[in-house]
């Protein structure tokens, strides 16, 4: 996104995000939170809120909140 110089905020990366969860693609979702963090897009209450459902119901590995800070 960042790369076509569209500035954007947290947004866009949470619905991919939520879509890659959901479809079990863990690998895409750790490079869309790297790619968010790298266009200096931080994660908000929602991006987080994503990922701690997620580890809550063992879907996700301790990992992916440490990618958050």
């Amino acid at each position: 996104m960042g790369e076509d110089g569209v500035a954007t905020d947290s947004g866009p990366y949470n619905s991919l995000l939520r879509a890659h969860f959901r479809d079990g693609d863990l690998a895409r979702s750790g490079k869309l939170i790297e790619e968010m963090k790298s266009y200096g897009c931080s994660a908000d209450a929602s991006t987080i809120n994503i990922v701690m459902d997620m580890l809550s119901d063992g879907r996700l590995n301790k990992s992916f909140l440490d990618m958050l800070s």
